[in-house]
């Protein structure tokens, strides 16, 4: 990664901290207008609370993806308002379409200031390189990155086996100190996917840690591999929900 680009990563990062009890407040409220609510909120929180007392990082948080805001209602169950604030530097890096927060100058600050690099899908792969070496340098930082392993939303509402981002898999390859949680969320009424959970939502969410294991070698094969089991592992989680609540 060029020396111009770590600057400004960590600039974006100290910012962001500096930042942390407005942004985090404004993020909360709105969810709390909303009327979201998340299950077992606090033996969640502790349950996570305790994970990073056992490994500071880095840690790859791979979840399911079925609305926009997935990853802001992520990052709010795994920890509370006082975490954000003055736990910062556990709160996860995500990587947010460019198109879907930028037309709005606010949001764009938001973003910026919530740990967002955002990733341009139709971009050069120069530009997908950049995106890439800042999520290696924030795993250098012991920090934790958030990653949907399907790549975006599922279109049919369920975790997809067969379709799946090699990235995740590319980061558990060069980062052999990283540990994977995995978070598989869903809504009460989440039937299939769409931009926004309806109003008074009231959500489940499971958090697990799990060892994709280690195979000698390196390169795509393997990379796809770990991204194979972290998928297959996810559409167990989910199996395991219908299976509940059915």
């Amino acid at each position: 990664m060029e020396r111009r680009d770590r600057f400004f990563l960590r600039v974006q990062y100290l910012l962001g901290r500096l930042a942390a009890c407005v942004t985090a407040s404004l993020v909360f409220l709105a969810l709390r207008l909303r009327g979201y609510r998340i299950r077992d909120l606090k033996r969640i929180r502790a349950e996570v609370a305790r994970l990073h007392r056992e490994h500071e990082g880095p840690w790859l948080i791979c979840p399911n993806h079925l609305t926009m805001i997935d990853s802001v209602l992520i990052s709010c169950g795994l920890a509370s308002l006082g975490g954000h604030i003055f736990r910062f530097r556990r709160v996860p890096w995500n990587l947010p379409e460019r198109d879907n927060f930028q037309r709005n100058l606010f949001l764009t600050v938001l973003c910026y200031l919530a740990k967002c690099i955002p990733v341009n899908r139709g971009g050069s792969r120069e530009e997908l390189q950049r995106v890439l070496d800042k999520c290696r340098t924030v795993l250098e930082w012991r920090q934790s990155l958030l990653i949907f392993p399907e790549g975006g939303r599922s279109r049919t509402g369920r975790v997809s086996r067969e379709n799946f981002s090699y990235s995740v898999g590319r980061f558990v390859d060069e980062n052999p100190g990283c540990r994977v949680m995995l978070v598989y969320l869903r809504g009460d009424g989440q039937e299939t996917w769409g931009m926004l959970p309806r109003r008074g939502e009231r959500f489940t969410m499971r958090v697990e840690v799990f060892d994709p294991g280690r195979e000698e070698g390196g390169g795509l094969r393997l990379q796809r591999e770990y991204a194979r089991r972290i998928t297959e592992r996810l559409a167990d989680m989910e199996d395991e929900y219908f299976a509940g609540r059915g």
